[in-house]
C-alpha cells in the first residue's frame, strides 16, 4: 500500500528543504569568500569616506607634514614603495607617461599627485631620486610640487592604507599588493579609483574634474579587478580563475533553487485546481 502526502502538505516540504539546500550552501560558502577576501591584495573602496588629515608623510626633504594641509587641491595617490621589483615602476612609468599625455595644465586646472611608500624603511633621499627620476620622464615642464613622493612610519602607513581601503602583505622580503591610483578631493574625500597598471587619459582627467566638484563616481573596472589578481611570482595581474568559478558555481544553485521553488509552486497551485483545494 502505498501513503501519498496530500499535494498541499508535499509542496511546503519542498519547499522547505530547498529553503534548508539554499541556506546550507550560504553558509558553505560565506567561508569560502571570507578566505578568498581574507587573502586578496586589493583596494577595499571607500568611496565618499573621508581621509583623515592628522596623517602624518615626510616630504622629499625629510620634513614632516600633515596630510591636511598637503590636500588643498584635488590629489591623485598612489602607493608604492621604492625598491619593488614588481608592479610599481610600470606604475609610475604609467603615471608618467599619462601626465605627459594628459591635456591638462595645473596652472589653469590645479592639481597634484602624490607617491606614498608603504615601506618603513624608504627613505627622503630614495623619494627625492624617484621623483627627480619620474619627473624627467613626464616630457613636458610642470610646477615643481605637481608630483611629490613621500614616505612614513609605520603607524601613519597603517592608518592611510586603512583609509584608502588599500590592502597588501609581506612576501619574504617584498610585498604583494594591488596596483591602482586613488583619486581625492579637496576636502581628501574619495572620489574615484584607477585599477591596474595602464589608465586612459580621459579617465585621469575625469578624475581631476570630478575630485575639483566633489564628485563620487562607481568604479566601473571593479569587475576587473575582482576577475583578476595579482601573481608575485609573474609580477603581473593573472586572471583568478578559483573565485570566478566560486562566484558561478554559487550563482547556478542560486538560479537552480529558485527554478525548482517556482516550478513546485506553480505545479502546487496546477493540482489544488480552480477552487484552490
Amino acid at each position: 500500500m502505498r501513503i501519498e502526502m496530500p499535494t498541499g502538505k508535499r509542496g511546503a516540504c519542498g519547499v522547505k528543504m530547498m529553503g534548508c539546500f539554499l541556506v546550507a550552501m550560504m553558509l558553505v560558502s560565506v567561508p569560502v569568500f571570507a578566505q578568498l577576501n581574507e587573502d586578496a591584495v586589493e583596494f577595499d573602496e571607500h568611496l565618499g569616506e573621508i581621509v583623515p588629515g592628522d596623517i602624518v608623510l615626510i616630504d622629499q626633504d625629510g620634513n614632516e607634514v600633515l596630510l591636511a594641509d598637503l590636500v588643498d587641491k584635488p590629489t591623485l595617490m598612489s602607493m608604492v614603495y621604492f625598491e619593488c621589483p614588481g608592479i610599481c615602476t610600470p606604475l609610475l612609468n604609467e603615471v608618467a607617461d599619462i601626465l605627459g599625455k594628459s591635456r591638462l595644465d595645473p596652472t589653469k586646472q590645479p592639481f597634484q599627485l602624490f607617491s606614498v611608500s608603504f615601506e618603513p624603511k624608504d627613505t627622503p633621499e630614495m623619494a627625492r631620486t624617484k621623483a627627480e627620476n619620474y619627473l624627467k620622464l613626464v616630457g613636458r615642464t610642470l610646477p615643481p610640487d605637481t608630483w611629490r613622493f613621500f614616505t612614513a612610519d609605520q603607524e601613519n602607513v597603517d592608518k592611510l592604507t586603512a583609509a584608502l581601503g588599500f590592502k597588501y602583505k609581506r612576501a619574504g622580503k617584498e610585498y604583494t599588493h594591488p596596483g591602482g591610483i586613488s583619486i581625492l578631493s579637496p576636502e581628501r574625500k574619495i572620489v574615484r579609483y584607477l585599477y591596474g597598471l595602464s589608465f586612459l587619459p580621459f579617465d585621469f582627467e575625469m578624475g581631476v574634474y570630478e575630485a575639483a566638484s566633489g564628485t563620487v563616481r562607481p568604479t566601473t573596472a571593479r569587475l576587473l579587478q575582482f576577475c583578476f589578481s595579482y601573481d608575485p611570482e609573474g609580477r603581473t595581474y593573472v586572471f583568478n580563475l578559483a573565485r570566478v568559478v566560486a562566484v558561478v558555481m554559487l550563482t547556478s544553485v542560486a538560479f537552480f533553487i529558485a527554478f525548482l521553488i517556482y516550478t513546485t509552486r506553480t505545479r502546487r497551485g496546477k493540482e489544488a485546481g480552480p477552487d484552490g483545494r
